[in-house]
């Protein structure tokens, strides 16, 4: 079967299906904020169990103009099966049908034995790949570092992988911090480090520090850490974390944040 609509994976590692995409292959007429919000509050769909809100990360150009982020839902397979189901026309069976036999290939997949070698196989290739990805945010912040520290913007970089969970537009990726021993995790060590070393050598706050780089990460960046969507009790550290930007924060604290070391 092709694939009519993305299922990715979401915060829980369970399968979910954008609902702005779902509303473009329905051929919904109604615009996608007024058919979604009918359609939670017809359907009684609980935040957080049926679906979770995400913002498009970054800038879209209603934001540069003023406006808010273009905001999505990321829907459960059943949530998506129930809201095409009730279109009540030969699009929502077809999209229903869709996620029937996707759910039947994931059952598959998940029931498949899986022999010691294979899981060697993997293991392996996710310490090539784990390896691949630290090279290449180093060669990355050692640029943007170089860049900073003669006034330059740093060149546009893609987000780096640690924070890319969801294919979905802006969807925050997974709202749990990243495993100790991970190259986020110990990112984030070494900012903080950095930092409280700084303030201890000019008799600054951490608050303020913060303040003067989530600034500077607008001004370097275009990011507005101020802007990140943050999940319960998250601080603005957490939301940059999860959304991928550590490696631009700590180039910004080793080009900005100098103190004498001896």
């Amino acid at each position: 079967m092709n694939e009519l609509i993305s299922i990715t994976t979401g915060v829980q590692g369970s399968p979910v299906v954008s609902a702005r995409e779902l509303h473009g292959f329905l051929s919904i007429k109604s615009k996608f904020a007024d058919w979604i919000k009918n359609r939670i509050i017809k359907y009684k769909l609980l935040e957080n169990e049926d679906y979770v809100l995400i913002a498009e990360e970054g800038f879209s150009k209603s934001l540069e103009k003023g406006g808010r982020p273009e905001l999505d839902y990321a829907l459960t397979l059943d949530t998506a099966k129930e809201l095409a189901m009730v279109e009540n026309n030969e699009k929502g069976r077809e999209a229903r049908r869709y996620f029937i036999e996707k759910e039947k290939q994931l059952r598959q997949l998940i029931d498949a034995p899986v022999s010691t070698e294979q899981v060697l196989i993997q293991l392996v290739s996710q310490q090539v790949q784990l390896m691949a990805d630290t090279q290449q945010m180093l060669n990355q912040l050692r640029l943007d570092v170089d860049s900073i520290m003669h006034g330059q913007k740093p060149p546009s970089a893609k987000p780096s992988r640690s924070g890319k969970q969801l294919s979905l537009p802006g969807l925050p990726p997974s709202s749990r911090r990243s495993s100790a021993g991970s190259p986020s995790s110990s990112l984030r060590q070494l900012i903080h480090t950095r930092v409280i070393e700084y303030c201890g050598y000019h008799e600054a706050t951490t608050q303020e520090t913060y303040n003067y780089l989530y600034k500077r990460m607008f001004e370097v960046y275009s990011i507005s850490v101020y802007r990140l969507v943050r999940m319960g009790t998250e601080s603005l550290l957490d939301a940059v974390e999860r959304y991928g930007h550590l490696d631009r924060l700590y180039s910004l604290v080793m080009a900005e944040l100098h103190y004498n070391e001896d």
